[in-house]
């Protein structure tokens, strides 16, 4: 999810004004009196007030800009890789049974899928951005679909995948001409 439009529309209004006070500071420079004081080589002087006013008004530019073409809005994780919501027992509740087979198998998808979690937001940069298309892809996936997927180059790609699997995250398996990646969550 995106900043909202209305936001996005203020910062660069307050970015256009920013503009015209530029422009009224750059084109009113300040009045010589006699010839004496006209700038170094003919050129008009400008008061320590318009110095000032082109000052802030590059920094509101700029900044404007920043918000309104590279701002976003925290954007949660899909429900698929949220942590499963585990409800509180009483105190006073009898220990739950011991699962059967067939509830361990139930288990499995959400216990991998909080691990998996887990290691999301331990990751930083790089690493979250590769563990996630990994996660998308359903938690394997050629080196050569995560270079499309990830729009990495194949360098970054092959370095990013290394220090996961120095972590322990992922294991690598050569596959034809590329690696095949699989996430794998043994410590």
């Amino acid at each position: 999810m995106q900043m909202k439009k209305w936001m996005k529309v203020i910062a660069l209004a307050i970015a256009a004004a920013a503009v015209i006070v530029l422009a009224y500071a750059v084109l009113t420079p300040a009045q010589a009196t006699d010839e004496n004081h006209v700038g170094m080589w003919g050129r008009p002087t400008y008061s320590s007030q318009n110095v000032l006013l082109m000052g802030i008004s590059i920094v509101v530019i700029v900044a404007m800009l920043m918000i309104a073409l590279m701002w976003q809005e925290y954007e949660p994780l899909p429900p698929t890789m949220a942590p499963p919501v585990v409800p509180e027992q009483s105190s006073r509740a009898a220990p739950p049974a011991e699962p059967t087979a067939a509830k361990a198998e139930e288990k499995a998808p959400e216990d991998l899928a909080a691990r998996n979690y887990l290691v999301l937001r331990l990751l930083t940069g790089d690493e979250r951005v590769m563990f996630k298309a990994l996660m998308d892809a359903g938690g394997e996936a050629l080196q050569k679909d995560l270079i499309v997927a990830t729009k990495m180059s194949n360098a970054k790609v092959s370095r990013v995948l290394d220090r996961l699997a120095a972590k322990g995250v992922i294991s690598k398996e050569r596959y034809g001409a590329t690696n095949k990646i699989r996430i794998r969550l043994d410590r």
